[in-house]
């Protein structure tokens, strides 16, 4: 088990039964995932100009005003997104790959970058040795480090704005609560054993200094965040300076870009709901049906149903429970999420009430069949047990490689944050002996 860091100490449970993919199955991830951000990027791009991708990516006013300030030439480029994709795979997709669904867009402060090559390293210790002796025809490996991809894309996106060395400031506000380990101490000592320098910071903590960032007294050239926009506008409204970061997103300097942003849980809308189609190729909207479940913006409105038949939205959520969930659309943590068939009717129309008078806050999604996989875990006394457990995987997809997050938990909503567990992947190709 690892530990969580997080008002004392907690244990994160680590699955003993690892999921092996091949190599085909990872290659085949990472291109399908790289495709999809290059779509939403290009689609992304018209969001100043297109009313519609306005209203199902809603900004509130002055985040706008801010984004707009903040970018007075327009979106800069290249748009670099470090994100992980959430799908209901399991420790079998040979026999889902046809059917896998996305369930949400993770593009800000991806959680577990350091707890999944943290698990990984337990089991390749305690595990992996005598799975080798039984697997003997087979080669067991390690995906890409999550850790490395994290620096790979910032080392990448430095050189593209032209910063001669890549010195990295990981910012965070500081009311928020370490958890995960307390990931980004752990990133910078990752980063520093790779010799590149690493500053922990706020955004109220950026200055610019002519052509220079500082934070903390220490030049950077990029910046690695787990923040919002909202907490920069937040910081902005109640007296906070912010002249730094907004520097910062002005000379392209921040991972994830400006269109991390827009990782609403309706930004499956735009994937899945056809007035958008013009935005798509036909195979490109192939994938989407295929692949992104059917989800609407939570609003009084008209719109189609997954069969392509229009209905009125309200009177739709409220007849069909068993079959929808509701999330906030920009929450994260697994909370909030209201699963139809796993409530009464009673506690359904209470949310679905409550999302409607909070328009535009919240989405209705088409359910996802998390699947269950046998887990073995280890008992409170050390005893190992194996206990069918919802599982999820993450995915995350960068030119230079793809890593994955296994989860495991006793109940629908997947997340760690909720107390679920962690499954380490590793990649099994056959020996050429």
């Amino acid at each position: 088990m690892l530990q969580k860091e997080q008002n004392g100490q907690e244990m994160i449970p680590v699955a003993l039964t690892p999921w092996v993919f091949t190599p085909e199955v990872a290659r085949y991830l990472k291109t399908f995932f790289r495709g999809i951000r290059r779509t939403v990027n290009r689609i992304l791009a018209h969001y100043f100009e297109d009313p519609t991708l306005q209203a199902i990516l809603p900004l509130r006013e002055n985040e706008l005003i801010w984004l707009k300030s903040s970018c007075p030439d327009g979106i800069p480029r290249p748009q670099t997104i470090f994100e992980r994709f959430d799908t209901n795979l399991g420790p079998h997709p040979e026999a889902q790959f046809s059917d896998f669904q996305i369930i949400e867009f993770n593009a800000v402060g991806v959680g577990c970058i350091y707890l999944v090559p943290a698990a990984a390293e337990i089991l390749e210790e305690h595990l992996i040795p005598r799975l080798k002796e039984s697997l003997s025809e087979y080669s067991l490996t390690l995906p890409s480090d999550y850790r490395q991809l994290l620096l790979q894309e910032l080392q990448a996106h430095a050189r593209a704005i032209e910063r001669p060395t890549c010195r990295v400031g990981l910012i965070e506000r500081r009311e928020t609560v370490a958890g995960g380990c307390d990931e980004f101490s752990r990133i910078r000592s990752f980063f520093d054993s790779k010799g590149v320098p690493a500053v922990l910071g706020d955004p109220r903590d950026i200055e610019g200094r002519g052509e220079e960032l500082v934070l903390k007294g220490e030049p950077v050239d990029v910046l690695y965040r787990d923040f919002q926009l909202e907490e920069v506008v937040s910081i902005k409204t109640h007296g906070g300076s912010v002249d730094g970061i907004e520097t910062a997103f002005a000379r392209n300097q921040v991972i994830s870009t400006v269109f991390g942003e827009f990782d609403h849980k309706s930004l499956c809308e735009l994937l899945s709901n056809p007035i958008f189609s013009g935005y798509f190729s036909p195979l490109e909207v192939k994938a989407a049906r295929r692949h992104v479940p059917w989800t609407r913006l939570i609003q009084e409105r008209k719109t189609t149903d997954p069969e392509g038949h229009e209905i009125d939205l309200v009177p739709y959520m409220r007849e069909n429970k068993d079959k929808l969930v509701l999330k906030p659309n920009r929450g994260y943590g697994g909370e909030g999420v209201v699963v139809g068939d796993a409530v009464t009717s009673s506690a359904w129309e209470e949310a679905v009430g409550c999302a409607v008078e909070k328009s535009g806050t919240w989405v209705v999604q088409q359910q996802v069949p998390i699947l269950k996989a046998p887990i073995m875990v280890l008992e409170e006394r050390g005893r190992p047990k194996v206990e069918e457990r919802y599982v999820t995987l993450g995915i995350t997809a960068t030119p230079r490689g793809v890593s994955f997050v296994g989860r495991c938990s006793d109940r629908p909503v997947v997340n760690i944050s909720q107390g679920g567990g962690l499954v380490p992947v590793f990649l099994a190709g056959r020996r050429k002996d």
